[in-house]
């Protein structure tokens, strides 16, 4: 029997990069994966398809998690498919590489928008039923960025990240009499979607800081994702678990 046998997991964002990653990771633990995508039908598809070869089921979902009407009609089909979600893994984000000098308004929209609104909604529609089952694991997706700052000067990404870490011990402390462990990850340079616009030598640097000496993979962010997934995390709520080899200490 794998640990993750039998459970529901939703996973916002996972047609590629570390949600992808992670999605297949969890599958490969046993449980059943909610792919969400925003527009990208095909790669969601692929992913499913990936974690049916694993002997998982797979239900892919469309809805822009900035949309509140569609994270609840999201949740409505996944409770009518499948009864129940036992974990949600909100890791829908987006870098818009602005500096203070540079921010427009409508920069820190999107940025906040995508970033930390999009998880309100999707707690919103999925703790009353965690609730209801007295059983939960939510786990947010922040960054090395909310602990260290954004070395481009990212500040409406940096700032949104570091409210997600506040966001977790909140609800943490909320919801722990409610069986819902609540925790944030914080992935450094990992090697996914977010790095393609490095050149090769950006990426080789960046490699290169480091102490590691190399950039994450998805599925290693996905691995630590299991783990807070799973009833060996049973006593862990209210944490920021950084997966970044070193790079911040």
């Amino acid at each position: 029997m794998k640990e993750l046998d039998g459970k529901k997991i939703l996973v916002t964002g996972s047609s590629t990069g570390i949600g992808a990653g992670t999605a297949i990771v969890l599958a490969r633990h046993g449980a059943d994966v909610i792919v969400n995508h925003r527009n990208s039908r095909e790669k969601a598809e692929e992913v499913a398809e990936r974690i049916r070869g694993l002997g998982s089921k797979a239900l892919v979902l469309q809805a822009d998690v900035t949309d509140r009407q569609q994270v609840q009609q999201m949740v409505d089909r996944v409770i009518q498919e499948w009864q129940r979600i036992d974990v949600l893994v909100n890791n829908v984000g987006h870098a818009y590489y602005r500096t203070i000098e540079q921010l427009e308004p409508q920069d820190w929209y999107l940025s906040v928008d995508e970033n930390l609104t999009s998880q309100i909604y999707c707690l919103q529609a999925i703790l009353p039923h965690m609730i209801a089952q007295h059983y939960g694991r939510i786990i947010l997706l922040s960054s090395i960025s909310a602990q260290r700052g954004s070395p481009s000067g990212d500040i409406a990404y940096s700032a949104s990240k570091a409210g997600i870490v506040a966001m977790a011990k909140t609800l943490a402390r909320s919801h722990a009499r409610d069986g819902i462990a609540v925790n944030a990850v914080a992935p450094g340079i990992i090697d996914d979607g977010m790095t393609d616009h490095m050149s090769h030598e950006r990426r080789e640097q960046a490699a290169q800081s480091v102490p590691l000496g190399r950039l994450g993979t998805a599925e290693e962010v996905g691995e630590v994702i299991a783990f807070l997934a799973s009833d060996r995390a049973s006593y862990v709520t209210g944490q920021l678990i950084a997966v970044n080899g070193g790079l911040y200490l």
